[in-house]
């Protein structure tokens, strides 16, 4: 089975770390270790998130005037190599693999509408608002956000079939791509690595879209008492369940979007779920399954 993990940036860096090389190392191989049994097994294409390293050299480079400060694409290449280095080493590490990372760059409208209201939140937690461009991120703390537009077109996606033909696992579209524009110049932006996952499983016609995230699955009343995880959904409850506001901004939502436009254009199958409960959720036991 051809199937795209998307793997959250917070799957790297857990809650309390730094982020130092150290942790995301081992998280990085703890993660391929929970995966193991569907990378050995299956054609992968692995995503991944980069809100939390992103966010963080955005504040490396506040910090001093001694070297010149970078746009946001340029850091969102600069975690592509980052990311992609930790899991590169851990599939050598914990499977039979071999893998290569693939600088992706990722073509979006600039007049997206994003531009004028950001919403995707990077780097660390904030217990209080001391920055204006900071929200509440899904009650977890305060986060500065940035625009995030939808991604329309993947420049490398020629690149990942062949290299998935030859047996290696792609690790592509990294951090949801480098964001340009259609001449090929950079913008300022964080793509949501859900939706540019969904984009790549489209452009290489995967049968699967597995997000794993840092809760077990789609709920609803999510962080209420009488929060429910929800098994299965149609595309149309799941779209019911977001246009009822069910989902959070930057956090839920983009990831039902994602399921949605995967199986509107010929996914047979989106799951929602955790690290911890991947082998289950593939087993059809635990998680959240979207069909058509």
């Amino acid at each position: 089975m051809r199937i795209v993990i998307a793997l959250g940036g917070n799957a790297l860096i857990k809650k309390g770390q730094k982020g130092t090389e150290e942790e995301q190392m081992k998280t990085a191989e703890e993660a391929v270790f929970a995966l193991r049994e569907i990378i050995e097994n299956n054609e992968i294409v692995i995503t991944h998130g980069n809100g939390p390293q992103v966010g963080n050299l955005l504040i490396q480079q506040s910090a001093t005037e001694e070297v010149p400060s970078m746009p946001l694409d340029v850091l969102d290449s600069m975690t592509q190599g980052e990311i992609g280095y930790f899991i590169q080493r851990a599939v050598m590490r914990k499977t039979t693999r071999k893998s290569v990372t693939l600088v992706t760059r990722v073509v979006v409208d600039e007049d997206d509408p994003a531009f004028r209201n950001p919403t995707k939140p990077i780097g660390p937690f904030y217990k209080e608002k001391i920055k204006p461009n900071m929200i509440m991120d899904a009650g977890r703390g305060y986060r500065v956000v940035v625009p995030s537009p939808i991604p329309l077109k993947v420049l490398e996606r020629k690149a990942i079939l062949p290299l998935l033909q030859f047996g290696l696992v792609v690790i592509a579209g990294g951090g949801g791509g480098i964001p340009i524009k259609s001449d090929g110049t950079g913008v300022e932006a964080v793509i949501d690595k859900d939706r540019c996952a969904s984009l790549v499983g489209r452009e290489v016609d995967a049968e699967l879209l597995l997000i794993v995230t840092a809760v077990p699955g789609v709920y609803k009343n999510f962080g209420k008492e009488n929060q429910e995880l929800l098994s299965k959904l149609t595309i149309r409850e799941a779209r019911e369940l977001m246009e009822a506001g069910e989902f959070a901004e930057g956090s839920m939502k983009p990831k039902i979007e994602a399921a949605i436009y995967f199986l509107r254009h010929g996914g047979m199958k989106t799951i929602i779920c955790g690290l911890e409960n991947a082998k289950e959720a593939m087993e059809g036991k635990s998680g959240t399954v979207i069909t058509p």
